[in-house]
């Protein structure tokens, strides 16, 4: 999986750069979609909310409560902590490097000072997700291959409610859910590796 997350986040980077087949597609893509602030909206911002700061925040401190009334070791909190940290800036790094403007400014330009691509609200609901459900989960059972599997699908929910209420471009989610697959797949490695019943 972590391979096809890479292929998939270089793929879509190099198509936004040379204005490629899946660009030409975001034009054709959001013009028909359900305009934002229609009645069925309600239901496309709940399910993008999923991948916002606030419902992300209380699954990160739900899972931190959880993981100490367990008694299990603080250290792996302090390297879930330290990943969140570096997924938070890769993505607002990436952000500002392409600079391309969101659909809602009807302009699709690079290096203009837009944050769209990639949909943050995408990579976080996946990354940051993976990381809960890995701290939650013992490795190998069940439902840790459940969740390994759930937590990408949710993610892709968030995606097209980003795209159907005008928040990104179909490109910004594919490219946000493939950066958001690569690092919750490294720190799930990386906090899987140092656990104690992995040695």
């Amino acid at each position: 999986m972590l391979g096809f997350g890479v292929f998939v986040f270089v793929a879509t980077l190099l198509d936004l750069l040379t204005i490629g087949v899946l660009r030409s597609w975001d034009h054709h893509v959001i013009p028909v979609a359900r305009p934002a602030g229609e009645p069925s909206s309600t239901w496309w911002q709940a399910l993008a909310d999923l991948g916002g700061f606030a419902v992300l925040t209380a699954v990160l401190v739900g899972t931190a409560l959880l993981h100490l009334y367990r008694r299990r070791p603080v250290r792996q909190l302090v390297r879930a902590a330290v990943w969140i940290a570096i997924i938070e800036a890769a993505i607002w790094l990436t952000k500002l490097a392409v600079g391309r403007t969101p659909p809602r400014s009807h302009v699709d330009r690079l290096g203009d000072g837009g944050m769209s691509w990639p949909s943050g609200h995408t990579a976080d609901s996946l990354a940051l997700l993976l990381i809960a459900v890995t701290l939650l989960t013992t490795a190998g059972t069940r439902l840790d291959r459940l969740t390994v599997w759930a937590v990408p699908v949710i993610s892709a929910g968030v995606a097209v409610a980003t795209v159907h209420l005008h928040y990104h471009w179909p490109t910004d989610t594919l490219g946000g859910w493939s950066l958001g697959l690569v690092l919750g797949l490294l720190a799930r490695r990386s906090l899987r590796n140092h656990t104690p019943d992995a040695h």
